[in-house]
């Protein structure tokens, strides 16, 4: 088991109580080996220091305190059928707004052995996470199946790459993750088992949030799956979501917290670190501190204002080239003006186009492993539902990227030809 840095807490404590200004210098920690862990509940103990007996700062639970976490056997209560994906549409050509409600009308996998049957290649997944401040997070993964556009069920066609991804790509909707609501850190646990069920399956999650509480669940499951330091996160965000030990409201770790928290346990090193959007507020001096001592890379909006987008986003893909990724999205990275349904909106953001380019550019070049989806909240969305139609559309996009990329395509520029073409010349 993993044990907490006493020895740090005890000088931090000591330099508070006197009053003495204290500044530790972070750096990189060796990764754990996690493949002689004892598991619980499907996961390593060392990434669940909350369910540490040993430690005096665990929460003691009652009994049944699981029960918003006890499965049914998805197999043995239901009908008995073969494994692989089921098509919920009754019909062939479909209104979306007539459809039996699953992202994109798609269909519906429940199990690991439907997504292996199906030779899935992205499972949709809801995270109705609402540990925020600002209400509504909670209603979102459910919200996402019912965009209000007049879209058709299992269709889709993306003008820069002329492709029809559904027809390329096996996608299904794979339900939710269920939350208690008052265990934030059991649920990352939880939720953590049901994104490691999809990883299992040979596919790649694509996880409709919630609050970015649900970045602590991705990494559960992706260190689970792949070990400790195995890959590259691209965090898309206003905000560094980097709180040190003392803002972390007596939580071991949240959503304002998960990177930092996943650096201190070895988990990741600095250097596969990549934030991407960074504007907010009430960041600090010694959180960029933090990014520089961890060797942290960062593009500031400062950075792509000054240098130009286009400039700016070919550093990130070349600095990129070659890793295995997983892209997390917290959509206040983009501009309130795009984005109004956000828990935490900062002005100055990425539009909607820019933010296109980037996803697709990742999504060509890079192997990715996952990606989330976070901090949409429907209660503070537009009555035109911007927010969500916004979110539909980049998640679309990416399909049509994966697509290409399936298809050997991994220049992160690339456009299709037909979409360059001048006819006017010809007519």
């Amino acid at each position: 088991m993993l044990k907490l840095p006493w020895i740090r807490i005890w000088l931090v404590t000591c330099a508070l109580c006197s009053g003495i200004s204290f500044e530790a210098h972070a750096q990189d920690n060796p990764a754990p080996d996690l493949s002689n862990d004892t598991l619980i509940d499907g996961l390593p103990e060392t990434l669940l220091p909350w369910r540490d007996p040993n430690n005096p700062n665990v929460q003691l639970l009652d009994k049944g305190w699981n029960k918003y976490y006890l499965r049914k056997d998805m197999m043995g209560d239901n009908p008995k059928r073969e494994p692989g994906p089921i098509d919920l549409q009754r019909y062939h050509v479909l209104p979306t707004k007539h459809a039996f409600p699953t992202y994109f009308g798609l269909p519906y996998a429940m199990t690991t052995e439907d997504l292996i049957a199906g030779e899935v290649d992205v499972a949709l997944v809801g995270a109705p996470s609402s540990f925020n401040p600002s209400a509504g997070t909670g209603w979102a993964a459910n919200y996402m199946r019912l965009i209000h556009n007049y879209d058709f069920a299992q269709t889709g066609h993306d003008m820069w790459f002329n492709n029809q991804y559904f027809d390329l790509l096996n996608i299904v909707d794979y339900g939710n993750a269920n939350q208690h609501p008052s265990l934030m850190v059991q649920n990352f646990a939880d939720q953590a088992l049901v994104f490691k069920e999809i990883l299992e399956g040979g596919a790649m999650p694509m996880v409709i949030g919630g609050e970015h509480g649900t970045q602590v669940a991705s990494l559960l499951a992706l260190y689970s799956h792949f070990g400790p330091k195995s890959f590259t996160v691209v965090h898309f965000d206003a905000h560094t979501d980097l709180a040190p030990p003392d803002g972390r409201l007596g939580m071991f770790t949240h959503g304002g917290a998960a990177l930092r928290w996943a650096h201190e346990q070895g988990l990741i090193n600095g250097d596969q670190i990549f934030h991407v959007g960074l504007r907010g507020a009430y960041e600090s001096v010694e959180r960029m501190n933090w990014m520089q001592d961890t060797k942290t890379n960062y593009y500031f909006m400062p950075r792509f204002e000054r240098n130009g987008f286009e400039e700016t986003a070919q550093e990130l893909f070349e600095e990129l080239k070659g890793r295995r990724i997983y892209i997390s999205i917290d959509v206040d990275v983009m501009d309130p003006s795009v984005v109004p349904g956000t828990s935490n909106p900062e002005t100055g953001g990425f539009t909607s186009l820019q933010m296109m380019k980037l996803l697709r550019g990742l999504m060509l070049q890079n192997e990715v492993i996952m990606v989330d989806w976070t901090e949409y909240s429907p209660l503070l969305d537009d009555r035109r539902r911007n927010t969500a139609n916004t979110i539909s559309r980049l998640q679309r996009h990416m399909f049509a990227a994966m697509a290409a990329r399936k298809e050997g395509i991994t220049d992160p520029n690339y456009v299709h030809p037909a979409m360059l073409k001048d006819n006017s010349a010809e007519n």
